[in-house]
């Protein structure tokens, strides 16, 4: 427990030093989707030799155990190096809700990262998975394995051809840049996977799709139950990290 006070204070510590907030803003404003479409804001040194490498993006709004049990599973099972925690500044689906400041989400995530030796933390302007391949490649191109790391329900999207112009091409540039690893979510598992990628959109590129298995106690568990709890004054500490207390404590959510 002392522990995770400490972390806590230290936590909200950077949450409120102007300096911490100065510097992740300035990094943000050099962000662009054409010239600097993904920016290594903590973690960059332990990418050294690191080829393989899992994208995990997401609102992490907040990030929360199942987050951490994701990457964690991926690193376990040995298909990445390591894991890179990205924010996109455009979350498709989730445009119009109610968040914690982008810049205090990134400090919470790279507080994590202080102690999780094999995380990295990033920040892209891409939205839509396709263009986050891209921009990984250009941001670290010495990385020639790229993973994206994500739960049941975005695998759905992936395959839903509304979110494109050109759904064929946007596959296509897809999987050339990157394979999935996908975990189970909501109730779906290894067998719903299985069909959707029997499906004749996914079936093309089903040896570029890998099940990802996860405790049964993380399935369910969301940012969105995290917000509800704390929005009835319940408490969250057996749902989240205690960098993500921190930031319920600076008021990101009040």
């Amino acid at each position: 427990m002392a522990n995770a006070e400490a972390i806590i204070a230290r936590t909200l510590a950077r949450l409120r030093d102007p300096t911490d907030i100065a510097g992740v803003e300035r990094q943000l404003a050099d962000l662009t989707l054409d010239a600097n479409p993904l920016v290594v804001l903590a973690g960059a040194e332990r990418m050294a030799g690191v080829t393989r490498l899992g994208m995990f993006s997401g609102a992490f709004n907040p990030p929360t155990l199942a987050h951490l049990a994701l990457a964690q599973a991926a690193l376990d099972a040995g298909d990445v190096e390591r894991v890179l925690l990205c924010i996109s500044q455009v979350t498709v689906d989730k445009e119009r809700m109610a968040r914690a400041p982008l810049v205090s989400r990134l400090i919470v995530l790279s507080q994590l990262a202080a102690r999780l030796p094999a995380v990295v933390v990033g920040v892209t302007a891409a939205g839509l998975y396709a263009d986050q391949a891209r921009a990984l490649h250009q941001a670290l191109p010495a990385v020639t394995d790229r993973a994206l790391l994500m739960g049941f329900d975005k695998i759905v999207q992936i395959f839903e051809p509304h979110y494109y112009r050109d759904f064929p091409a946007a596959l296509r540039e897809l999987f050339a840049e990157a394979r999935l690893l996908v975990a189970p979510r909501g109730g779906a598992g290894a067998a719903d996977l299985a069909q959707l990628v029997a499906q004749p959109a996914a079936r093309p590129y089903g040896d570029r799709v890998r099940y990802l298995a996860l405790d049964p106690h993380y399935h369910d568990l969301s940012s969105t139950t995290v917000r509800a709890r704390i929005t009835q004054g319940l408490p969250i500490t057996d749902l989240v990290p205690p960098e993500a207390v921190a930031l319920v404590h600076s008021g990101a959510y009040a």
